[in-house]
């Protein structure tokens, strides 16, 4: 499978609960973003758009399935926010650059660590058994 060399490990136990609660984080930070951006009033042409694909890519997130790859379009996101002070003047989680950067350390953990045991990605990629014949053959 060429998808399992994208992941750098299924880690369980604490470390593994810890990429839970980072999944969770990033998701849920940006799934609460978009969230507050979809119930504003005032609304820039496109962003209910933009604001319901990054909430989808949240929960795909914290589920953790394609996690290097959710992972990444979130950073990207907010890169975009900290390069643009317009975008990140509507979006009142990252009103500071500190909590800007802060979500793109996460995430950049995330692409970097990957997914842990407990996500859809190490149900379909993870660890397997491989059984050899004791005879050699």
């Amino acid at each position: 499978m060429a998808l399992q060399r994208t992941f750098s490990g299924f880690p369980s136990g604490c470390p593994g609960f810890a990429l839970l609660l980072l999944r969770f984080g990033v998701g849920g930070i940006s799934s609460l973003q978009s969230a507050l951006l979809i119930a504003a009033s005032h609304h820039v042409a496109g962003s209910t758009l933009a604001a319901a694909l990054a909430t989808i890519t949240s929960v795909v997130l914290m589920i953790g399935l394609l996690t290097p790859i959710t992972a990444s379009l979130l950073c990207l996101v907010g890169l975009a926010a900290t390069i643009d002070s317009g975008m990140a003047g509507s979006l009142p989680l990252f009103g500071s650059p500190v909590a800007r950067v802060e979500f793109i350390v996460m995430s950049a953990a995330l692409i970097c660590l990957g997914p842990g045991a407990f996500s859809v990605d190490a149900l379909l990629y993870g660890r397997r058994e491989v059984k050899v014949n004791g005879n050699g053959s």
